[in-house]
């Protein structure tokens, strides 16, 4: 689905849209974590959100080296991607445990403002 849309919309718009999908889940966790459809509606924007920016920046990741590199490059990319949120899921448990659901939420989201705000990597215009 968000390859299609990708491909259609360009795929900055796409990752755009996941993180917006991935900053409302936050959002939603963070003021209904007591609500079990709240919770249910925050997942599935997490999921969607993850899926929108994961598949349209690998394709970003793809075409942006030489075909020779490519494997290796997007390798490095899966890597790093992976070992960012082995790192995330390790430090969510101690943060779940002492603040709750809503405060690993407002941490998550403090974090993303941060990296979105330009302390963290930014893309390249495409």
């Amino acid at each position: 689905m968000f390859g299609c849309l990708a491909d259609k919309a360009g795929r900055l718009r796409v990752v755009l849209l996941g993180q917006t999908m991935l900053l409302a889940s936050l959002l939603i966790a963070g003021v209904a974590a007591d609500s079990r459809t709240g919770v249910t509606v925050s997942l599935n924007l997490l999921g969607l959100g993850w899926s929108a920016s994961v598949v349209a920046g690998s394709a970003m990741v793809a075409e942006s080296v030489h075909i020779q590199d490519r494997a290796a490059i997007q390798g490095v990319s899966d890597l790093s991607m992976n070992a960012a949120g082995a790192l995330g899921g390790a430090l969510a448990g101690p943060v779940l445990a002492s603040m709750g659901y809503s405060g690993l939420s407002f941490v998550a989201m403090t974090s993303w403002v941060l990296w979105s705000s330009g302390l963290g990597c930014t893309p390249a215009p495409l």
